[in-house]
């Protein structure tokens, strides 16, 4: 029986050593594993390490792609001398002048010119209408006009200004030296006194049609300390580069108020006249 007992506890004790025996290579084996781990750990450390210092540093030092301005702006200058800027730069436009007005290049003088075709309707003539697109009776409306825009004696003063036609042109004739006060826009709720234009007028009719020219004209500006007025050609302010602006002032004036009188000397010659007729 003691016999037996001591084989059974031989026969446990070498199963004990077996068993620890495994464990313990089996321990050895994970230590392996955690060495393994460790050295791949540290070579992707370095790996990564002198990648983001390829990519990101030149030379071992920052790259310089990316600055920091003295005014607090970032830029970026990397990649084929590429710059961008922040902000862009405000650029000022430089100061476009006056150009329309019309100007003739043969007389070297600001012209407005046109001949102005006039058309009576035929329903006018089939209702009994004289026929006003005659060049008398073109002649007589245009002088009604003069009369009602700068009064009748004010209208026999400039005619008799300009003189009776030397050239003896054909057809009907008025020739007058207009003058007109030249008031200035300074904004859309302003305008300003800016003195008086003075220019040559010269209307010549014939039958369904006339021409009006207006040339040579000057600006008088009124002196206020006692000197003479002040006299320019209107010329001048084309091409004058001292006080462009004050100039293109006065040439946007002269051409708004030469458009409107010739808008109502047009209105006024191709106005059809009411017939009272009670065959209608």
């Amino acid at each position: 029986m003691k016999k037996i007992l001591f084989i059974l506890l031989s026969v446990i004790i070498s199963s004990s050593v077996v068993y620890s025996q495994s464990w313990d290579n089996q321990d050895d084996s994970w230590g392996d594993q955690d060495d393994s781990w460790a050295s791949d750990d540290d070579e992707s450390q370095s790996t990564d390490d002198e990648t983001s210092d390829d990519a990101w540093t030149d030379d071992g030092g920052v790259d310089d792609s990316w600055t920091d301005d003295d005014d607090g702006s970032f830029d970026y200058s990397g990649g084929d001398g590429y710059v961008r800027s922040a902000r862009p730069e405000a650029k000022a436009r430089p100061y476009q002048r006056f150009t329309s007005m019309p100007y003739d290049s043969s007389s070297q003088l600001i012209t407005f010119m046109e001949v102005v075709e006039v058309i009576v309707p035929d329903r006018f003539l089939d209702l009994g209408g004289d026929d006003y697109s005659l060049s008398d009776s073109l002649y007589q409306r245009a002088l009604v006009w003069m009369q009602n825009k700068f009064g009748k004696r004010e209208a026999k003063s400039m005619i008799d200004a300009a003189g009776i036609d030397p050239d003896g042109k054909e057809g009907q004739t008025i020739k007058a030296y207009v003058h007109m006060p030249l008031a200035v826009q300074l904004n859309e709720f302003q305008k300003v006194d800016a003195g008086i234009i003075k220019f040559d007028m010269e209307l010549r009719f014939k039958d369904e049609r006339y021409r009006y020219k207006f040339n040579n004209f000057v600006h008088v500006s009124k002196s206020t300390n006692g000197k003479p007025d002040d006299v320019t050609y209107m010329e001048y302010y084309l091409s004058a580069k001292k006080n462009a602006r004050g100039n293109d002032r006065i040439l946007i004036a002269c051409n708004d108020h030469m458009n409107n009188l010739i808008d109502e000397l047009k209105s006024t010659c191709a106005a059809t006249p009411f017939i009272d007729d009670d065959d209608w």
